[in-house]
């Protein structure tokens, strides 16, 4: 296994007036189908949290230092708290991803500092990524700053951006980078699942 598996929950859920990571999906909470496609494909699985709560799935859990600071501070978090040479992390907040998806973007970290997919519209999807503990000194000093846009993080190491067509033969593809944010999200998810 070449990497760590790190899931954030440590948002506010202020879109979903409740704390969406514990949200069920199914048979399962959204958290817990994450976890379970990072554990097929990596050495651990720890959750970025600032909630003890999260200690009920018994798994390490990390909270953030600087509270409010978004994937910058996780992907800070997540770096420091792993002795693996590369983490991939996941949301909490988007129960679709699949093992087969981390599989691929592991197999590409090999050569770079970090590999991001971007999502079917072009966007960078930065809390479903994987990051070369090389960069931790890159992503503090950033944070130091205020400087807190991961695109400039990316503009900094060597990255490998993934084009959503790479990833759209793998299944369920289309639904990967659904977030679900707010109640009008999770409705739709638990259409999705229904009909899968």
């Amino acid at each position: 296994m070449k990497a760590a598996g790190m899931v954030t929950a440590g948002g506010r859920s202020s879109r979903m007036h409740r704390d969406k990571a514990l949200l069920k999906l199914g048979d399962r909470a959204m958290i817990e189908r994450v976890i379970a496609a990072l554990r097929a494909v990596t050495s651990s699985v720890s959750i970025i949290a600032n909630d003890p709560l999260y200690e009920k799935f018994g798994l390490p859990v990390f909270s953030d230092t600087h509270k409010g600071f978004g994937p910058m501070e996780a992907i800070r978090t997540a770096l420091l708290n792993t002795s693996a040479p590369r983490v991939a992390l996941a949301g909490c907040d988007m129960p679709f991803v699949t093992s087969e998806l981390f599989a691929f973007l592991i197999d590409e970290a090999e050569r770079y500092d970090a590999v991001v997919p971007l999502d079917s519209k072009g966007r960078l999807e930065p809390l479903c990524a994987v990051y070369s503990t090389a960069v931790m000194n890159v992503v503090c000093r950033l944070i130091e700053k205020g400087d807190l846009k991961t695109a400039r993080l990316f503009e900094r190491i060597n990255t490998r951006i993934v084009e959503f067509e790479e990833v759209r033969h793998l299944p369920h593809s289309e639904l990967f980078f659904e977030n679900i944010n707010t109640p009008q999200d999770y409705a739709r998810a638990i259409r999705l699942i229904e009909r899968k």
